[in-house]
């Protein structure tokens, strides 16, 4: 049965968007944004119909699959929250009004992708959600943010770029929906497999921050308002992960080469991140390399999924638990990092202290925590794996929780909320959505469990175990703080924020800057030759004499030249005929 209803909660808060641009409707639209995500949160509970939109693009597909009635309500609840929060943190005026236009479009491709059946709309969907998120990074419209905005540009037009050239070569041999596409890897003979491959875990892996792609989001996090770093952090960086489970053909054929390196590679993530964000000096920051570091936990999953496909099941389970579970936690943490930045009561700010240790607990996977339960059914679905990794798995897996709990140590060090003289009026309507985020996360993971799992993690031996590494964790905090102190040791220097991008940037600055500088010197003279040939031509057996010397100078220019075009539309046929 049809039903407009889905196309009401993905394309409802892009028509509230375009309604912020009227006068006449902006009063309108300004009272409903914060509601917007409402209908989408509503949509899983009351089992509304999919829809089949011949009009729009290629004819799109909408509908509620398995990944999106698991991450449609988590989606839309840390959105509505996000929304709610924002109409208090942010001072009212234009700005306000200038950033829900664009927290309204990004949350409709956000939505939209997520109850996408059809590589078209998914598109569309993962494209407005990119491209429109750049207006949330440069909120604050300050020389930082500007700054971040141009690495968070870039790296959405590179991902865009691979991410619409794989498609293209897949749906040229296949249907749009999602079931065709990753039949084509299957089909013997299809060409330009590993090529697609690379393509998606590249363009996907920008949004999903794998290393070596990550480090706009160091910068891109701590710039934006907090309810943009919430929907950035909890919601929006799951696109890549929601991408790769659909278009990919995880648990239906074996890719060892690939799936092993994804997973070394988001193991390296993991870890990488932790290193180089405890050092940093900014509460935010440090959250958003936490991000990347739990994602690369999620990307291993993946990788985990392609490498052995008879393994799959108990994989894409104990994944879809952790990506419901991080988008919560990681969202109220961003929301909490906001809200300290208010003057609070006492008895607030105590409240807001206890909560966000909770949370930082969780997000480590401290016992009694849906942490400890997506951790666990990690731990249950690695230890099923052939060696060598049923062995290797468990271990380092604990050494990530020690390493997370540290970093989100630190993050409680920066963001500890100190109590005001002088609250400021409303702080129980930023606090009340916050919390009510908080009470879903705690609910929400726990409901998706099946009640083997949840007793297991919640029993007294995982919650020991739990207690140990979160203890070890703390020894290894205070070790530190104390040898710095009993030998005066130079505070760690700070990687800045971006780490890898720095170099990038300085050695694009550099390349531009030689051009120009080579452009300086050459033009002039290349000038003064154009005017020569220009006064030479007045005599006609002198431009001929010119022109021929001209033309044996350049020929072996040109040769060169030809042979590089020659092999570019080579290389392009090749692509568009395999």
């Amino acid at each position: 049965m049809n039903s407009p209803a889905l196309l009401i909660c993905a394309g409802g808060p892009l028509l509230l968007a375009g309604c912020m641009l009227l006068p006449s409707l902006r009063g309108m639209a300004r009272l409903l944004a914060p509601w917007a995500a409402l209908p989408a949160l509503l949509a899983v509970p009351l089992s509304m119909p999919g829809l089949d939109v011949g009009w729009f693009l290629l004819g799109a597909q909408l509908g509620v699959d398995h990944i999106a009635r698991v991450m449609l309500p988590v989606t839309a609840g840390l959105w509505l929250v996000a929304g709610l929060f924002a109409s208090r943190h942010l001072p009212s005026g234009r700005r306000a009004d200038r950033f829900y236009g664009w927290f309204l479009a990004v949350m409709s491709g956000n939505l939209l992708l997520l109850v996408a059946l059809d590589v078209a709309t998914f598109y569309v969907g993962f494209a407005l959600m990119s491209v429109a998120s750049y207006g949330l990074v440069v909120h604050e419209d300050n020389a930082r943010a500007r700054h971040a905005g141009r690495y968070y540009m870039v790296m959405v037009v590179i991902g865009e770029i691979c991410v619409i050239t794989a498609l293209m070569l897949l749906v040229d041999r296949a249907e749009l929906d999602f079931a065709s596409i990753r039949a084509v890897f299957m089909e013997r003979g299809a060409g330009n497999n590993d090529l697609v491959i690379g393509l998606l875990l590249a363009g996907f892996g920008i949004k999903a921050g794998v290393f070596g792609l990550h480090f706009w989001l160091p910068l891109a996090h701590p710039v934006a308002p907090a309810p943009a770093s919430a929907v950035l952090s909890g919601a929006m960086i799951k696109a890549g992960l929601v991408a790769w489970l659909r278009l990919l053909p995880i648990g239906e054929m074996a890719l060892p080469g690939w799936g092993v390196a994804l997973a070394v590679l988001g193991l390296f993530t993991a870890s990488y991140a932790v290193v180089v964000g405890l050092p940093q000096r900014e509460a935010k920051t440090v959250l958003a390399y936490s991000s990347v570091s739990q994602m690369g936990l999620m990307s291993m999953v993946v990788g985990l999924g392609l490498a052995f496909p008879g393994h799959w099941g108990a994989l894409y389970t104990a994944l879809l638990l952790y990506m419901a579970h991080h988008g919560l936690a990681k969202g109220a943490l961003f929301l909490g990092a906001g809200l300290v930045q208010h003057r609070l009561g006492p008895v607030t700010a105590r409240l807001t202290a206890l909560a966000l240790v909770f949370l930082s607990l969780g997000i480590a996977g401290g016992p009694w925590t849906s942490g400890l339960l997506a951790k666990t059914a990690l731990k249950q679905a690695t230890t099923a794996l052939p060696g060598p990794w049923d062995a290797l798995l468990p271990p380092l897996l604990n050494a990530c929780c020690v390493l997370t709990a540290l970093l989100l140590l630190r993050f409680l060090w920066l963001a500890w909320p100190r109590a005001s003289a002088q609250p400021e009026a409303g702080g129980a309507a930023l606090v009340a959505p916050w919390l009510l985020l908080i009470a879903g996360w705690v609910a929400g993971p726990a409901l998706l469990a099946d009640v083997h799992l949840w007793h297991k993690a919640m029993g007294l031996a995982y919650a020991w175990d739990a207690v140990l590494l979160m203890a070890l964790a703390g020894l290894l905090a205070v070790a530190a703080a104390w040898l710095r102190r009993r030998h005066r040791s130079p505070a760690w220097p700070a990687v800045p924020p971006g780490d890898l991008g720095i170099p990038l940037e300085r050695l694009g600055a550099g390349g531009l800057h030689w051009l120009a500088a080579f452009c300086a010197e050459r033009l002039p003279r290349e000038l003064g030759r154009l005017r020569a040939f220009g006064v030479a031509m007045a005599d006609r057996r002198a431009g001929l004499a010119i022109l021929a010397g001209a033309a044996e100078a350049r020929i072996a220019a040109w040769s060169v030249t030809g042979l590089l075009v020659m092999l570019m539309a080579g290389a392009t046929a090749w692509l568009l005929g395999g």
